[in-house]
């Protein structure tokens, strides 16, 4: 506990007043407290406003400083001052108001968002309702396609897989002797069936999926891998260099989706549920926006960062600005979640880098959020708590993912669920 006082506590709140007076606002807390400072021995008075959960706070206290002249400030500040001298309000200068932002950003120490300089209590007090004001401003409410026009576009696909399906179109290009077992048992109608499609029903022209490896398989090495990939009107086979940890659409664990010789891996593998109907209700509430009650049905945790984003609202104030853009592209990218498949997926992942004895105690990606340019970009990745699948925000600058297939809700359930008969021969 301080035991000496600032010697300026009397003119320091008085000054302060006015500030405190233009911040009274609902869920806003303002105290006068004595802070101590680095430069000195003796605390400063402080005025601290913040929300009542304490996880953002902007500290304004009255320091001498001096007007700087055109372009001698490098963030804006009309004033400058001496961090030596300025607490001291005996020294040379003008009285001005120093606005500090911090945010708890879970390090030891809060993190500085901003530092300015205003000369009147006023434009202090506007500033702190600006960055108080930061999340309601930026607040969205998440939005959701229309049932009409999702079941139509599946229509449309739906339509496109059962006639490749009938007619399948598959050349082999470029292979090795390696691929021929695996070429032989290439289901072509079911290659055709499900690979990747785009909006208007066609084959997603930029999907490269990758079958089977062939190398000693290290998800983050390049190894030869055979995969399918759109050319003209054609599905063409062929073996390509890639980087497994980093395919989007990854078929060797659900080999189901191609090879004849699993086709009869029976539903609660392929889908995580037995019968059709046990999806019904979750699919249903993903795809109305009810994705936390999705989530919470399925037993699915989720990080406060993530909860926030889902309801719209930003969690931290210095991301706030992006949160229109996270909450549409976070919505954008769980359209297709099977919140029911999260517990085996990341089994599955954990279960895989294990056996290669390679480290998990990072979570996997699923998908970017999109917004900056930095090289760690946010993005939602799947992890575990032992108990039960969490899904939790997380800056990562990896490309690796974890494959489609294997998190969102299979194409042949799907189709189920509209009353739509694949031409498959499973399941039945």
């Amino acid at each position: 506990m301080l035991t000496v006082k600032d010697p300026h506590e009397t003119w320091r709140t008085k000054l302060l007043t006015p500030v405190a007076q233009r911040c009274e606002s609902p869920g806003l807390t303002t105290t006068f407290e004595d802070l101590p400072s680095r430069w000195r021995d003796a605390p400063v008075r402080t005025l601290r406003c913040g929300d009542v959960d304490g996880s953002w706070a902007v500290l304004v206290t009255v320091v001498r400083g001096y007007r700087q002249q055109p372009g001698d400030s490098l963030v804006g500040n009309e004033f400058g001052r001496d961090p030596h001298t300025a607490y001291d309000l005996e020294s040379p200068g003008d009285l001005v108001y120093e606005v500090q932002v911090t945010e708890d950003d879970g390090s030891d120490e809060y993190e500085l968002l901003a530092f300015r300089l205003f000369g009147d209590p006023q434009e202090a007090g506007a500033e702190v309702l600006r960055w108080a004001g930061k999340k309601a401003a930026y607040s969205v409410s998440p939005s959701v396609e229309r049932a009409e026009t999702r079941q139509r576009r599946d229509r449309r696909q739906f339509d496109n897989r059962q006639a490749s399906a009938a007619s399948p179109l598959v050349r082999i290009g470029v292979v090795s002797d390696e691929a021929a077992a695996d070429l032989d048992a290439i289901d072509r109608s079911a290659l055709c069936w499900h690979f990747p499609r785009g909006n208007t029903g066609a084959y997603l022209r930029s999907a490269v999926v990758a079958l089977a490896g062939y190398d000693e398989q290290r998800p983050h090495l390049r190894g030869r891998w055979l995969t399918a990939r759109v050319e003209g009107e054609d599905l063409v086979l062929g073996v390509d260099d890639l980087i497994p940890a980093n395919q989007r659409h990854r078929w060797d664990s659900a080999r189901w989706l191609w090879d004849r010789r699993q086709a009869d891996t029976p539903a609660g593998l392929r889908w995580q549920v037995d019968r059709v109907e046990q999806a019904a209700p979750a699919v249903a509430a993903v795809r109305r926006g009810a994705l936390l009650e999705a989530l919470t049905n399925a037993g699915v945790e989720t990080d406060p960062e993530l909860e926030a984003l889902l309801t719209g609202v930003p969690y931290r104030l210095s991301d706030a600005e992006l949160t229109p853009t996270w909450v549409a592209n976070l919505y954008r990218g769980l359209a297709d979640l099977a919140p029911w498949r999260l517990d085996a997926a990341y089994r599955g992942w954990r279960d895989g880098r294990q056996a290669q004895g390679l480290p998990v105690q990072d979570p996997v990606v699923l998908f970017g959020l999109g917004g900056v340019g930095a090289a760690r970009k946010p993005k939602l990745a799947l992890d575990h708590t032992g108990d039960a699948p969490l899904l939790c925000l997380i800056h990562s600058g990896s490309n690796a993912v974890l494959p489609y297939a294997h998190w969102t809700v299979p194409i042949d359930l799907d189709a189920h669920l509209y009353g739509w008969r694949p031409n498959l021969p499973y399941p039945h």
